[in-house]
């Protein structure tokens, strides 16, 4: 019954609509007799001409486009050229002489004229005179160039003859009347009908529908007023009722904010149909957007006070649909579940609440249909079609169907480069090339190769460079042979380098890290490292690297803009590993001290096992040359389980970039260390090491970093070895030499994954005589190296303290995966192995553990939770470990 009603008032709503649309129409009939007018008999008389040239043909030249140019208006009606030249026999005749005729003609104007010729110049004057009163117009003229352009100036012309005889029949202004709350600028801007134009039926019936099609006026009528001026043209409105109220019933899954967001019309405005249809489609494509493709959306009009209305949604939901099945029609050479692969669209899947999969967007449905034509040609099939989907759906769900015409495929012909040469050799650049390794023709190949000849051009200096592919398609063979076309251009050098935005960071600390300069040759490789190497100072939450064309065609200026974003770090946190157990961390730093590009922190940790206060700076330009330098100043206590330690001292590090990545470091650091509260059950080594010792020691480094990430890297490498030596001509009580080795990869595979594997050995010598103190041995062991295990390593028979090892290798490999991309949040699965000995290396002796964990990089720093599973339990070791810390690992 409801649908019935709703129906009945949908057929109402139309015959309404139809109604107005047809009283432009019905207004015309009725008023056709108060708009009807004879047309205006107008006597055009040949022009008197002056001339060396053939007189009577140009007069007649002349006449014959005036003529043309005033029936061009359906107000006139000219009498016949053949009246008119039998009067006039082409000859002059008086003014008098020609407006007696016009009368006799029963013309109520006539038109005469001039037109002289003097050298390549053409003057033409025309006037207007009125038959009844014989009052004459003002004198028209108009002039140009060559008797070739009398039409052209025939036709200027007769726009000002005609405002001369149709005067009262123009529109002398436009009235808008009624509105109250449409402003009279949004009515006129959709009317033709305008003050100087000649009056019309036909544009003030077109006018009538404009209006109505506005949507806010329920009456529209016209009254026209004669003047001596011209025309009154007065639109007298009568307005809709205003919406004072939008209601939405039956909604859930969506909010009424939701939906009011989605409306094309807003409250006290005038009721527009149209816009409510309009904002019933955008209401379901927000509901198919959820999946809620059967939500049914209807409406009603409530009348509130006077004309004014209240609408009301009524809105049916109904179950929400996923997608059941996708099927694809003619593919033969890749199956269903190969080309789904493809598709961010997919199926519902077991984990569908969690994972959204069955839920239908059709914009990424489409971009879906793109990638699926991108694969093809990829592989091959260059003359693939793949159709826009087949949607239908029913109250199970929704059914998706591909249709797909592979065609042919089409191997991989000659590939040749021609075009303009560089210094680069062509047989080392068809080398370096994709699409020549590949079997069948592949588009993402060319893009690629087309990417690489650019950067070689660029890189040569040629900034403007283009590179076009040509392919010939040999139908025959089934091949496609392509040839790169380089048109390198001219030599292009920076001449300014601008930078903008910087309020707080310096200049120079930003140009420093560019790796061009003005007056370099343009180079693209050294663009995109000047653009890695600022983002890798996290100074700026946007970067933005544009050139522009300099003074000279030779130069380009490169305008840098950028956005800082707030360097200070004041952070709180927790955390627990094996060997710290729970800890409390906190600092405070400004890792752009002044926008010099220096860095000041003071940071503390606070565990059950240890407390560690450091105050560091660190200037990454030392002297204004790319010396890298770090002092720093702790003091820390570190409880074991039988025995503290009180280390504290200072440090100094300084490193300077040797070759590309590779930088050379060499540091100082001087510390006294007490070890006491040792108890009695401690190990005799541990007893004998009571009491304060320092350490006098200098270390030298060389690191290679090719990371494209300083926390998260997903591609390249770090590798670094270092010898520190303490004691001898440095001074100190402990003396000793400590070698380190770290190697660690990073590989990226498909889906934002990344591989990394790692290694780090050490080796420790104490001097002739000299006892290693224990807390400089190692201990394997915790999220640092070994995760499920505390300690690893030699240990006293007697007691069975960990005594710490001379010797340490560890292993590690990890996949990394996204978990919440646009978050960060990324898991980890890994496995690790090592051990730490008393003297050699014992590769069967290998400790090893697996795991899963999760890392983010969080406002406090790069946070890892991770759970270790030993694999080679040992008698008394537990069989597994929560890890959880704050910070870098290497």
């Amino acid at each position: 019954m409801e649908k019935s009603s709703r129906q009945n008032r949908s057929l109402i709503r139309i015959n309404i609509f139809l109604l107005f649309s047809l009283l432009p129409l019905i207004w015309l009939a009725i008023s056709s007799s108060a708009y009807a007018m004879d047309k205006v008999k107008v006597a055009l008389f040949p022009f008197n001409v002056y001339s060396k040239q053939n007189i009577p043909f140009l007069q007649e030249v002349l006449y014959d486009a005036l003529n043309r140019e005033l029936l061009k208006s359906r107000k006139v009606e000219l009498v016949d050229k053949k009246t008119i030249f039998g009067l006039t026999a082409g000859k002059t005749s008086h003014e008098s002489f020609l407006l007696s005729k016009g009368r006799e003609l029963g013309a109520s104007h006539i038109v005469t004229g001039s037109m002289v010729e003097i050298g390549n110049q053409i003057n033409i004057d025309a006037r207007v005179t009125d038959t009844a009163t014989g009052k004459k117009m003002s004198l028209r003229t108009t002039q140009g160039k060559g008797v070739e352009n009398i039409p052209v100036l025939a036709t200027k012309l007769a726009e000002q003859i005609l405002g001369d005889i149709l005067y009262k029949l123009k529109i002398s202004s436009i009235e808008i009347k009624g509105n109250k709350t449409i402003e009279n600028a949004a009515i006129v801007s959709v009317i033709k009908s305008s003050p100087g134009k000649i009056f019309s039926e036909s544009l003030i019936a077109e006018d009538i529908k404009s209006i109505y099609r506005l949507g806010y006026f329920e009456d529209v009528v016209v009254d026209v007023t004669d003047t001596p001026e011209g025309k009154v043209v007065a639109f007298l409105l009568k307005e809709k009722g205003l919406v004072t109220d939008v209601v939405f019933k039956g909604n859930k899954v969506l909010d009424s904010k939701s939906l009011e967001d989605a409306l094309t019309f807003k409250k006290s405005q005038p009721l527009n149909e149209e816009k409510i249809v309009s904002s019933i489609e955008k209401m379901k494509i927000l509901y198919d957007n959820k999946g809620y493709y059967n939500a049914e959306i209807t409406y009603t009009t409530e009348k509130v006070k006077d004309k004014n209305v209240r609408v009301v949604f009524q809105i049916k939901e109904n179950e929400k649909l996923y997608i059941r099945k996708i099927t694809f029609i003619g593919n033969q050479s890749f199956t269903d579940k190969e080309l789904k692969k493809i598709m961010t669209t997919s199926e519902k899947g077991f984990f569908y609440f969690l994972t959204d999969s069955g839920t239908l967007k059709k914009d990424q449905l489409n971009q879906d249909i793109h990638k699926l034509r991108a694969f093809y040609m990829n592989h091959g099939f260059i003359q693939a079609q793949v159709g826009e989907p087949e949607i239908t759906f029913d109250k199970k769900g929704i059914y998706v169907k591909i249709h797909i015409n592979e065609g042919v495929k089409f191997k991989v012909g000659k590939v040749v480069i021609q075009g303009d040469e560089i210094s680069t050799p062509r047989d080392k650049l068809i080398e370096n090339l994709k699409l020549p390794k590949k079997i069948f023709f592949d588009r993402e190949s060319v893009i690629k190769d087309i990417e690489y000849l650019t950067q070689v051009c660029n890189d040569e200096g040629f900034a403007y460079a283009e590179v076009t592919p040509k392919t010939y398609v040999n139908e025959k063979e089934q091949s496609v042979d392509i040839t790169y076309e380089i048109s390198k251009g001219h030599l292009v050098y920076f001449n300014r380098i601008n930078i903008t935005g910087n309020t707080k960071t310096r200049d120079k600390v930003i140009r420093r890290m560019l790796s061009v300069v003005e007056g370099d040759l343009y180079n693209s490789t050294k663009l995109k490292e000047s653009y890695r190497n600022l983002e890798r100072l996290h100074y700026f939450e946007e970067i933005d690297f544009q050139t522009a064309r300099g003074l000279e065609p030779m130069q380009t200026d490169l305008n840098i803009r950028v956005k800082e974003k707030p360097t200070g770090i004041l952070s709180i946190g927790a955390g627990y590993s094996a060997q710290q157990r729970a800890m409390f961390m906190a600092q405070i730093a400004q890792q752009n001290l002044f926008g010099r590009g220096q860095t000041l922190s003071l940071k503390a940790t606070l565990g059950s096992v240890s407390k560690y206060y450091e105050l560091s700076f660190i200037e990454p330009w030392l002297f204004d040359i790319p010396l890298w330098s770090k002092f720093d100043l702790w003091n820390s206590y570190y409880y074991y389980d039988t025995y503290d330690v009180y280390p504290r001292g200072f440090s100094v590090t300084l490193s300077y970039p040797l070759w590309e990545r590779i930088y050379g470091s060499i540091s100082y650091s001087f510390y006294s260390a007490t070890v006491k509260n040792i108890q009695q059950n401690a190990s005799k080594y541990i007893k004998e090491q009571e009491g304060t010792s320092t350490t006098s020691s200098a270390e030298l480094g060389l690191t290679r970093n090719t990371t494209d990430d300083v926390f998260f890297p997903s591609k390249g490498s770090i590798n670094s070895i270092s010898w520190l030596h303490a004691g001898g001509v440095l001074g100190g009580t402990n003396e000793f030499d400590k070698y380190i080795v770290k190697s660690s990869w990073y590989f990226s595979l498909p889906l934002d994954c990344v591989f990394n594997i790692r290694g780090k050995i050490g080796y420790l010598q104490g001097h002739e005589g000299k006892r290693i103190p224990v807390y400089e041995k190692f201990y394997v062991g915790g999220i640092t190296s070994i995760r499920g295990l505390r300690y690893v390593g030699p240990k006293d028979p007697e007691t069975g303290d960990v005594i710490g090892g001379e010797t340490m290798m560890v292993y590690n490999a990890e996949l990394i995966f996204p978990l919440v991309k646009n978050a960060g949040l990324k898991g980890v699965v890994f496995f690790d192995t090592g051990n730490a000995w008393e003297k050699g290396y014992h590769f069967d002796d290998m400790r090893k553990t697996a795991g899963i964990g999760v890392r983010w990089y969080s406002p406090i720093g790069p946070l890892r939770l991770e759970w270790g599973y030993v694999l080679d339990r040992k008698e008394g070791e537990e069989p597994y470990r929560w890890e959880f810390t704050i910070g870098m690992f290497m």
